[in-house]
């Protein structure tokens, strides 16, 4: 009975790789807005269907893009995965016309997104993905932040080796460290380039290996040496806190425009104190964390969709809004605002400013 159980749930469920596989091309397709992710990845290639880059460790760093196709209908802060194959574009994100490139021409094609455009409007965001995560996973989290937010800069995943599973915890975190050396190598690569300024958004384990990187960058005095680096936003950071403090140690205080958004009912960070024994940077105190001379934005009382409330960046809409309408777009905080409940945001100085 248990494993007849078993092979219904696991015939019911969504399919969980999605890229390359279309919509079928008979009768009309509805318009929809189409979202060009790029991607710079320490996956390794895979042929299996919808795959492209799976779990496994790749020994170089691959680059390609992916077009996210938006439904019509799309409602800030879901991401419309299909139920079934084939897709509809109609009701669904379509993860279509994945390409291989090399890294000559993927920096090309990436900055012929800003061809044109003032030097102030030639920005890009930074995506890192967190623990137990597909690369088709990252895409449409990605697709749907970018399409949420009104962000209009080229959006620039990069994907570490995770093998998508909630029991390959280890496996992730070591994926993470091995990527390190990469993310340095791409970040390097983009202050060289025709961008003027860089946000980098990362979520949960994905700001272990941002910071990380960072930290590793101030340590040879390199942190955003062309001054292009414009936010830093750490969503549920999955860090170890005595952790976090060394690697903010190493960032000049004045350099330290890092936004951190914590809540206090995060479960799966819970989790991940009680499994280390040792809190996380994303459910810390926000005092203590400023203290740090970073800016924290505390998320407890607002209300999200997800069951685990480990995705409220992006799950809910006032906070995605907050995100892209203010962070992103460089607001200082210094004038009154409103908009998303009960968010409270903190500085170094004490409170920035409540949003009620």
């Amino acid at each position: 009975m248990a494993a007849l159980l078993a092979g219904t749930l696991g015939a019911c469920a969504a399919p969980r790789h999605l890229i390359g596989i279309e919509p079928p091309t008979s009768g009309p397709v509805p318009a929809a807005r189409t979202r060009r992710i790029y991607i710079a990845t320490t996956r390794a290639p895979s042929p299996e269907p919808g795959v492209f880059f799976s779990g496994a460790r790749g020994r170089t760093i691959s680059f390609a893009t992916v077009d996210v196709g938006i439904p019509p209908d799309h409602v800030t802060g879901h991401v419309e995965r299909p139920r079934h194959l084939p897709p509809k574009a109609s009701r669904d994100f379509v993860l279509a016309n994945p390409r291989h490139l090399g890294l000559d021409a993927f920096r090309a094609e990436a900055e012929g997104g800003i061809a044109g455009r003032h030097p102030s409007d030639r920005k890009l965001l930074l995506w890192v993905h967190g623990y137990n995560t597909t690369l088709t996973d990252a895409v449409l989290r990605l697709a749907q932040f970018v399409e949420d937010t009104g962000y209009d800069g080229v959006p620039m995943l990069f994907s570490w080796a995770s093998d998508g599973k909630l029991s390959s915890y280890v496996y992730d975190i070591n994926s993470a460290l091995i990527a390190r050396d990469a993310i340095t190598e791409v970040a390097s690569a983009l202050g060289r380039s025709r961008f003027a300024s860089i946000d980098i958004v990362a979520h949960s384990m994905g700001n272990f290996l941002a910071m990380e990187a960072i930290r590793g960058a101030g340590e040879q005095n390199l942190y955003d040496s062309t001054g292009k680096l414009a936010n830093v936003i750490l969503a549920a950071p999955d860090i170890d806190y005595d952790l976090f403090v060394a690697q903010v140690s190493a960032i000049p205080p004045r350099s330290r425009r890092f936004f951190v958004l914590i809540s206090d009912d995060d479960e799966a960070l819970r989790l991940s104190s009680f499994l280390s024994r040792r809190p996380r940077v994303g459910n810390a105190h926000a005092d203590d964390l400023t203290r740090l001379g970073v800016n924290v934005i505390d998320l407890s009382q607002v209300r999200d969709v997800g069951s685990n409330h480990h995705s409220k960046f992006a799950d809910a809409p006032e906070v995605v809004q907050l995100l892209g309408t203010r962070i992103l777009a460089g607001d200082d905080f210094s004038g009154p605002r409103g908009g998303i409940g009960a968010a409270v945001i903190m500085g170094a100085g004490g409170v920035l400013e409540v949003i009620e």
